[in-house]
C-alpha cells in the first residue's frame, strides 16, 4: 500500500451535513506534483477491485455511509492568477474564497453571483454550475485535464466539455481529471444577484445546499413548499422552514435520517404532481 494513502480516515468534517463517516483509504491532492499519484491509485484500485470517488471542499457532498469501503481522493489544488481579465484557476480552489478575492483584490465582480456557490472550481465545472443567472458555460474558455488512460495533461476548449443543464462530460466519465480552468471575466453577464438574497432566503447551519435540481418549468423548493412539507422531520433531519429545497441538521442527524427524508420528499412529490425529482447534491454511497 503506498505510504501517502491514509487508512481508516475520519472524513466527517468534509461533508456539509457532518454525518459521522470514515473511509477505508484517503488521499489529499495538494500540489501538481501529486497528480501522477492519481494514476498509481487508479492502478491499485483496479488490482484490488476498489472504487474511487473525488471530492472537493465538501459543502455539497453527502456521505451516505458510516464506513466507506473504497477510496476517496480530496482535490485541494489551490491557486489562481488574473491576466488581461482572464482568470486561470486550479480546480481545487474554494469558490467562495475565489469570488471574494477577485472582488477585494481586483475590484472584479463578474463571479459575484457565485459568491455562495458551495464547493470548488472542479465541482462547478463538472456540474456546469448555475447560480443567479450565471452558468459555467457562459464564461469558461478552456480547461487543462489529466487523461488517466494516456497519463498526460493537455488543454481542451469549452466545446469538448459537452455541457448540459447541471452536467458535463466529466460528470460520469472518470477517465479525465480537471487540473485547472480558464474563465473570461472581462465583463459582467446579466444576472439577478442581490447581496442579501442568501441571508433572507436560505438557511445556515449544517446542510449541503439545494438537495434537488429544478425540474423543467418548475422550482423544486416551490413544489415541496406547496405540499406543506416545511418543518417535516425524520429523525434529526428536517426540511428547512426557510427554504423547502434544503434539508438541515443540527449535526446529530444520521445519514439514514437524511436518506429517508430525501426518499419521502421524492415519493410524495411524484405522487401529488407526477414529477420526478433528482438529487443535485453529490451523494457518495458504498454501492
Amino acid at each position: 500500500m503506498p505510504p501517502y494513502l491514509e487508512q481508516n480516515k475520519d472524513i466527517t468534517n468534509l461533508s456539509g451535513y457532518r454525518t459521522k463517516a470514515i473511509t477505508r483509504y484517503f488521499f489529499e491532492l495538494k500540489t501538481l506534483e501529486d497528480i501522477p499519484k492519481i494514476k498509481e491509485i487508479q492502478e491499485l484500485a483496479k488490482s484490488e477491485n476498489l472504487k474511487i470517488e473525488y471530492i472537493g471542499w465538501g459543502m455539497n457532498v453527502f456521505f451516505a455511509f458510516d464506513i466507506y469501503n473504497w477510496i476517496i481522493i480530496k482535490n485541494w489544488l489551490r491557486w489562481f492568477e488574473v491576466s488581461d481579465w482572464i482568470l486561470e484557476v486550479n480546480s481545487g480552489e474554494n469558490m467562495i474564497y475565489l469570488v471574494s478575492k477577485l472582488s477585494k483584490d481586483y475590484n472584479n465582480d463578474v463571479l459575484k453571483p457565485w459568491c455562495h456557490l458551495p464547493g470548488t472550481v472542479w465541482w462547478a465545472v463538472v456540474g456546469n454550475a448555475w447560480c443567479f443567472g450565471l452558468e459555467v458555460v457562459d464564461i469558461l474558455i478552456s480547461a487543462r485535464i489529466y487523461d488517466l488512460e494516456e497519463n498526460r495533461i493537455f488543454e481542451v476548449w469549452a466545446d469538448f466539455m459537452e455541457f448540459k443543464y447541471r452536467s458535463s462530460l466529466f460528470k460520469k466519465n472518470k477517465r479525465y481529471f480537471i487540473v485547472s480552468a480558464k474563465f473570461d471575466i472581462s465583463e459582467e453577464k446579466d444576472n439577478f444577484y442581490t447581496d442579501d438574497f442568501r441571508t433572507k432566503n436560505q438557511p445556515g447551519g449544517f446542510n449541503c445546499w439545494s438537495v434537488f435540481g429544478n425540474p423543467e418549468w418548475f422550482f423544486a423548493g416551490k413544489l415541496i413548499e406547496d405540499l406543506g412539507l416545511k418543518w417535516t422531520r425524520i429523525g434529526w433531519a428536517e426540511i428547512s422552514p426557510k427554504h423547502a429545497n434544503f434539508i438541515v441538521s443540527d449535526w446529530t442527524a444520521t445519514h439514514k435520517d437524511i436518506l429517508d427524508l430525501i426518499s419521502f420528499i421524492k415519493n410524495i412529490v411524484f405522487e401529488k404532481f407526477s414529477i420526478e425529482l433528482h438529487e443535485e447534491i453529490n451523494i457518495i454511497a458504498n454501492q
